[in-house]
């Protein structure tokens, strides 16, 4: 079985996004409307995190993969994680920063944020226009799925 990463965020964190430009797709903006099943990716509408009665969708995912991604984006100025969220989640949880490069982007409190969600730094930080971060995270992805069993 192949690797799968589950990618968690709010509407307009970049989920799709971040997983075109690993993926080498070309990047173009599309409302994820429901679960999106990729080969290597399960990318979750942001809704599913800001409405909590769709919590358990998030859980229930999760159970099908072997990392989740975090994504918090730099420039919001709330975050939509429950405190100690990554806590029910039995999977390793990785943080990510978005949007990094803009003008209003807030680092050190999308870090808060994602701490406050019982995420563990370190955080990657990524920006579509720089492409900054993606290559480490696109390593993640190929040795998780180096690690696979067949």
């Amino acid at each position: 079985m192949r690797t799968k990463i589950l990618l968690i965020g709010g509407i307009g964190a970049g989920k799709t996004s971040l997983k075109q430009m690993i993926m080498n797709e070309q990047v173009s903006y599309r409302k994820t409307q429901m679960l999106d099943y990729s080969q290597v990716f399960i990318d979750c509408p942001g809704e599913y995190l800001e409405i909590p009665r769709y919590y358990h969708v998030l859980i229930d995912a999760s159970h099908q993969v072997s990392e989740i991604w975090a994504l918090q984006d730099a420039t919001k100025p709330r975050t939509f994680y429950p405190p100690k969220f990554a806590k029910v989640f039995n999977k390793p949880i990785m943080g990510i920063i978005t949007k990094v490069d803009l003008p209003n982007a807030n680092l050190e409190q999308a870090t808060k944020y994602l701490t406050y969600a019982g995420i563990t730094e370190p955080f990657f930080q990524t920006s579509i226009l720089t492409r900054q971060g993606y290559d480490p995270l696109r390593m993640r992805m190929e040795a998780l799925n180096g690690q696979q069993s067949d």
